[in-house]
């Protein structure tokens, strides 16, 4: 398995518009892709900090869904008035214990 994060700062006052957004217009597009395991978001609303994971059956799902990747953080940046720059990072899944 292979994951996507993406990780950022947001406006505290808009987190959760940002996030409902995101679960409302891109998350149902992530689940129509193939090789889509799930996706994760963890936040801290003291601090704006927001990070999304996405698990993919192989690399080479992760890599077809890099676009709208992409178009799902330019979103929350903007619908949250994001405050730093994104970090990507591509990951292998090496251990997985979500029930």
């Amino acid at each position: 398995m292979h994951a996507r994060s993406g990780a950022f700062r947001l406006s505290k006052d808009r987190m959760d518009d940002a996030i409902q957004t995101f679960r409302e217009e891109q998350l149902p597009q992530y689940q129509k892709k193939n090789g889509y395991k799930g996706f994760t978001v963890l936040a801290n609303h003291e601090t704006g900090q927001v990070l999304g994971i996405s698990f993919w059956e192989s690399e080479d799902d992760l890599h077809e869904a890099d676009e709208l990747g992409q178009q799902a953080r330019e979103q929350l940046q903007e619908r949250g008035q994001g405050q730093d720059d994104i970090e990507r990072v591509d990951w292998e899944v090496l251990l997985d214990d979500m029930k």
